[in-house]
């Protein structure tokens, strides 16, 4: 990679905005991400934050604006979106895994069908994998069998088996038991510290303050302050934010 590469942005999100209907959801944000960034994105209950990482890989089409993923556009009607969304995994607050499949083939399914893998390759991974978040004896057992974490991990697994750039998570921790979060957040976390470029939708205050590169916070379609973590939360500029943060800490 060139010296030039290193300092263009990952994705540069550009003018985006998103209405369902008449209601305006996003309205005109650009921002740019890092690789390497940990990007965690707070704030409350319908401030767009989900909307905002769904138009990241046009789960959601956004109503205007651009989205440069790798130096493509992605809005653009003509580039080929799944071939952009193989490079962007998705973690979702449910875990979406195929209940009648084994674990080990809910992670090689898709590495084997849209990349070509062998069969060999995509399990010795898969297992890899799967060790490395401590569920290796979990290879041939179904999801129902698993509890609502190690679903979650099973999750992050499934998008880190196609050697993703950027992970995209969507409060994947709302939906699990107190008990269950700390797993979750520790696969994260060791991600984090690999370097793992990756945009956190997410309440978990306490991650957001160890382990984002930045904070951002959004509120009525707009984000409104962003910083570093130490500052982000230690001196907050924006009335709205202090509030918000007066109320979660």
């Amino acid at each position: 990679m060139s010296i030039d590469n290193m300092d263009k942005p990952l994705i540069q999100v550009q003018n985006l905005g998103k209405k369902f209907g008449d209601m305006e959801v996003l309205k005109d944000i650009s921002v740019d991400i890092y690789k390497g960034d940990v990007v965690c994105v707070i704030g409350p209950s319908g401030s767009g934050k989900s909307t905002f990482l769904r138009c990241l890989n046009r789960l959601e089409e956004p109503s205007g604006g651009h989205i440069l993923f790798e130096g493509a556009d992605i809005v653009d009607k003509k580039t080929d979106i799944d071939k952009h969304r193989q490079k962007m995994g998705m973690v979702f607050q449910q875990f979406n895994l195929f209940p009648h499949m084994t674990i080990l083939k809910n992670l090689t399914i898709a590495p084997v069908k849209l990349q070509g893998k062998s069969e060999k390759e995509a399990k010795e991974q898969a297992l890899k994998l799967l060790h490395k978040v401590g569920l290796a004896d979990r290879a041939d057992s179904y999801p129902n069998q698993l509890s609502g974490g190690q679903k979650q991990r099973i999750a992050i697994v499934r998008s880190l088996c196609m050697n993703p750039d950027v992970m995209l998570f969507d409060e994947p921790t709302s939906a699990l038991d107190p008990e269950m979060v700390g797993e979750v957040l520790t696969v994260m976390r060791e991600l984090a510290d690999e370097k793992m470029t990756m945009v956190v939708v997410t309440h978990e205050m306490g991650f957001a303050r160890e382990v984002a590169t930045r904070v951002m916070f959004m509120d009525g379609g707009y984000f409104l302050e962003e910083a570093e973590p130490g500052e982000f939360f230690a001196n907050p500029k924006n009335d709205r934010l202090k509030l918000f943060l007066s109320k979660v800490l």
